[in-house]
């Protein structure tokens, strides 16, 4: 008993031992992994904006995105004077073959992509990973609403990327964080720019009074005129929306 019971306290002396020590390593390498993490951040907004010589986070309330996405924020580039040189998002889209994506994307202030960088992801080496390769340059010029083309699937279509051979799914995440990530920055673009949303339109619209009050007898000869629409245009009217996708 007095044996099992020293050898009880040799082994929480042992295991007190080597938290503190392992409480002591992390103590003195936090600091220096968060620095190293901070610094491959900063380098990578600058690979996607050369022309910016600082960052800085953007407030704006950004628009919901899709389901499966995430946008971390959206960070102003600006030129050593100050002004701003196009934006750069951070986006998650949990889609992935192997799991999060993450995808940063720059955006010059016309809304064309400039560059977009895949930091993480766990996708299939010699498939999915090759979102890592040269096959991510093919975003650089396009625009929002962006279509993954799969065997000539998007046809005549400009705004597409061609999809990884074997990894359509990990090509349609990185695009869908892509394409969230550029409507991200057009919103703050346009909130930067003093732009009004659709809206505020709607809402501005609704609260301005009518331009012209209808003459006496419109409305009844609007109201005849409808009535005498033919049943076979209503009919076709109604083949046609019920046949769209």
């Amino acid at each position: 008993m007095k044996e099992i019971l020293t050898l009880t306290i040799k082994l929480l002396l042992i295991t007190a031992i080597v938290a503190a020590l392992l409480g002591g390593i992390n103590m003195v390498t936090e600091p220096i992994i968060a620095k190293n993490n901070e610094a491959t951040f900063q380098a990578n907004l600058k690979e996607m904006l050369p022309g910016a010589d600082n960052f800085e986070l953007d407030g704006t309330k950004l628009p919901e995105p899709e389901t499966g996405v995430t946008v971390n924020g959206v960070y102003c580039g600006m030129d050593s004077a100050g002004s701003p040189v196009g934006y750069v998002a951070e986006a998650v889209c949990s889609e992935g073959y192997g799991g999060d994506v993450v995808v940063m994307t720059g955006v010059d202030l016309e809304g064309k992509i400039t560059k977009v960088k895949v930091t993480e992801m766990g996708e299939t080496p010699g498939l999915g990973a090759k979102c890592q390769t040269e096959w991510i340059d093919q975003y650089a010029g396009l625009t929002e609403n962006i279509v993954v083309s799969k065997n000539g699937s998007a046809g005549s279509n400009t705004n597409k990327i061609d999809a990884i051979s074997g990894a359509t799914i990990t090509s349609k995440a990185v695009t869908k964080a892509v394409n969230n990530s550029v409507s991200a920055a057009m919103t703050v673009i346009s909130d930067n720019a003093g732009g009004v949303s659709t809206t505020d339109e709607m809402l501005q619209a609704s609260a301005e009074p009518d331009a012209e009050a209808p003459v006496d007898g419109e409305a009844v000869v609007d109201e005849a005129a409808e009535a005498e629409v033919p049943a076979e245009a209503t009919e076709a009217e109604a083949i046609d929306e019920g046949g769209a996708e």
